[in-house]
C-alpha cells in the first residue's frame, strides 16, 4: 500500500471512529485538530463529532454523487454513492440553528429528539442549566401564563391601568435557541400564544409586549399524524420549516450504550468548546449563507416545480381561479374532480397527486435551506443536488397527496404513500425529467418579464403596442397548440400578467 493509500486509509478510520472520545477516568474530550480555521470548517467539525460521538445515526440519508445499485433476488436496492453523504437528523437540526428556522422533530418516545435539541443549544453556546430552564414541556394543562409568563401580583393590586401591569416573561422567550417539547400536548387556547411567537416574533400580555429575537426553534412530536392530547392548529403547523424524523437504533452500536453506562457520563456533557459558536460567529454563518447564489437556471427548475402543484384545471370555469385554494374555499377536495372529466393523463402530471400546493413562505424556506446545504457543503453557488436533498423535508407536512390518484393505483406508487420523502423526490425528480421540453419557452418568457421590470418611463406608446402584440402572439400559441397543464398555465399566468401591466400603461398614456 503506498503512502497516499494509507493516509486516505487513516482519513478512512478517523472519521468513522469519530474525532472525539470519552476518557472514562478523566471524563474530559479529546478533539483532533480541525482542518482549517474558517467557521464553515467548524460548522462541519460539529456536525461530524455530533454524529460520531452523540447522536447514534447510521442512516446516511442526504447523498450526492454517482450512485452504484445492490439489489438482492426480491428487487429490494441498496444505493452506494461516491461522494460524501450526511444524516438528515443530525444535518437539518443544524442547518435550522445556522438559519434561524424552526424544526418539527417527530419519532417514538426515546429516539433521541429532545437529546439532538439539547445538542443544537450548546454548540449554540447555551450552558446546561440555560437549556434546563427553558425547554418548554408540553402537557394538557399548560396555560399561556405558564408558557409565557404572568403579571406581577403587586402591579395587580395597585394598577390603574393595564400598561402599568409589569410582566414577568419566562427567560426561554428571549433565548436563542427555543425547545418546545411535544408541542401537539399543548391545548389550543396556548397553542394560539405560541402561534404569536413564532409567526410575528413577540407575545403581548396586559399591553406589555416581549420579542423572540433572532433565533431557532425545535418543537417535538411523538408521531406527525395528530397523536398528541390535542390536533395541532393548522396555522402553527404552516409555521414550521423542515420536519426532521428520528430514526431507530442500530444494534450494531450496543457497545456504544454500554460504554456510557460504564462512564456514567451523557453526550451532552461531552462537548468539546472547538465546536461550541458564539453569538458573533452565528451571525457570521447566517450572512455567509445569505451570500450563497442560486443559478438562475437551477432557480428556474425549482420554480417550474413547485409552481405546478397549485394547478387544478376543474377548480374554476374561470381562468384565473384554477387552483386548489378555488376547491378548499368551497369545501371540495381534488380527489373529487380529479376524474375523467379532467382531460390531463393522472399519470403524467404532476397536479393529479397533491391536494394543495405551496406558499411564497414555502419557496423562501426552499431557498434558505438549499444555501444552508450548499454551504455546508462548501460551495458558493446552490446546486440542483442541494435542492433535491431538502425539498423532501422542507414539503414533508406541506404537501398532502391525492390518494385517489390514478398514479397511485400502480402497486409501486401506492408503496410511496407510506413514505412522503420517497414520494416527494419523486415527485421532484419527474418534474426534472419533464423541464428540458419547458425550459426554451421559460427562457423566452423571463427575457420577457426582463424587459418590463427594466421599467416603463420613456417607453412610448407605439413600443407598448408592439409589446402586446407579441405576448398577444404568445399566448394565442399556448392555447392553440399546448395542452393546459400546470407548467403551461403558469406560463400563460405570467404572460397576462405582462399584458395587463403594459394595457394599464398604454391607458395611462392615452390619458394623459
Amino acid at each position: 500500500m503506498g503512502d497516499k493509500e494509507v493516509t486516505r486509509a487513516d482519513k478512512l478510520l478517523d472519521l468513522l471512529e469519530g474525532r472525539a472520545s470519552p476518557d472514562r477516568d478523566r471524563l474530559e474530550v479529546h478533539l483532533s485538530e480541525r482542518d482549517g480555521k474558517d467557521l464553515h470548517d467548524k460548522m462541519r467539525q460539529a456536525y461530524w463529532w455530533i454524529t460520531n460521538n452523540a447522536v447514534i445515526s447510521p442512516y446516511y440519508d442526504i447523498e450526492y454523487g454517482e450512485k452504484l445499485s445492490v439489489k438482492n433476488t426480491s428487487g429490494d436496492e441498496v444505493m452506494l454513492h461516491d461522494a460524501m453523504s450526511y444524516s438528515s437528523f443530525v444535518l437539518m437540526p443544524m442547518l435550522t440553528l445556522f438559519t434561524c428556522r424552526r424544526a418539527l422533530m417527530v419519532g417514538g418516545p426515546g429516539r433521541g429528539k429532545t437529546t439532538s435539541a439539547v445538542l443544537m443549544g450548546l454548540i449554540a453556546g447555551m450552558s446546561h442549566e440555560q437549556i434546563r430552564r427553558a425547554i418548554v414541556r408540553g402537557h394538557p394543562q399548560l396555560t399561556v401564563s405558564e408558557m409565557l409568563g404572568s403579571p406581577l401580583p403587586a402591579d395587580m393590586m395597585s394598577a390603574e391601568k393595564a400598561s402599568d401591569i409589569d410582566v414577568a416573561w419566562r427567560e426561554w422567550i428571549g433565548q436563542r435557541v427555543k425547545i418546545i417539547d411535544e408541542y401537539n400536548r399543548i391545548p389550543t387556547k396556548t397553542q394560539s400564544a405560541l402561534l404569536s411567537l413564532l409567526a410575528e416574533g413577540y407575545a403581548e400580555m396586559y399591553d406589555q409586549y416581549v420579542y423572540t429575537g433572532q433565533s431557532s426553534w425545535f418543537l417535538t412530536a411523538n408521531d406527525d399524524a395528530g397523536g398528541g392530547t390535542f390536533e395541532v392548529i393548522d396555522a402553527l403547523k404552516d409555521r414550521l420549516d423542515v420536519v426532521v424524523r428520528a430514526v431507530p437504533f442500530n444494534s450494531h452500536f450496543v457497545n456504544t450504550l454500554v460504554e456510557r453506562i460504564e462512564s456514567d457520563t451523557r453526550p451532552e456533557s461531552l462537548v468539546p468548546e472547538e465546536i461550541v459558536f458564539s453569538e458573533s460567529e452565528l451571525g457570521a454563518i447566517y450572512e455567509a449563507i445569505l451570500a450563497v447564489e442560486i443559478d438562475e437556471e437551477e432557480l428556474d427548475r425549482v420554480s417550474f416545480f413547485l409552481g405546478q402543484l397549485d394547478f387544478c384545471r376543474m377548480a374554476s370555469m374561470r381562468f384565473e381561479f384554477m387552483n386548489k385554494d378555488t376547491l378548499h374555499l368551497n369545501g371540495r377536495s381534488v380527489a373529487s374532480v380529479c376524474t375523467e372529466a379532467c382531460p390531463l393523463d393522472k399519470r403524467q402530471h404532476l397536479c393529479t397527486q397533491t391536494e394543495n400546493g405551496v406558499s411564497a413562505r414555502v419557496y423562501l424556506t426552499c431557498f434558505h435551506f438549499a444555501k444552508a446545504m450548499a454551504y455546508f457543503r462548501g460551495h458558493r453557488t446552490v446546486e440542483l443536488e442541494d435542492f433535491r436533498q431538502i425539498l423532501p423535508w422542507v414539503l414533508h407536512d406541506k404537501l398532502k397527496p391525492n390518494e385517489r390518484s390514478r398514479f397511485f393505483e400502480d402497486d409501486d406508487h401506492k408503496a410511496m404513500l407510506r413514505d412522503r420523502v420517497v414520494w416527494i423526490r419523486h415527485l421532484f425528480d419527474a418534474a426534472m425529467e419533464q423541464y428540458p421540453r419547458y425550459r426554451d419557452r421559460r427562457r423566452k418568457i423571463r427575457k420577457e418579464r426582463a424587459l418590463l421590470d427594466e421599467g416603463l418611463t420613456g417607453v412610448d406608446a407605439l413600443e407598448v403596442r408592439n409589446r402586446m402584440s407579441r405576448l398577444q402572439v404568445r399566448i394565442s400559441d399556448l392555447m392553440g397548440k399546448a395542452e393546459l397543464s400546470g407548467p403551461v398555465y403558469e406560463e400563460i399566468v405570467q404572460l397576462k400578467a405582462m399584458y395587463s401591466r403594459y394595457n394599464n400603461y398604454w391607458h395611462w398614456l392615452k390619458s394623459g
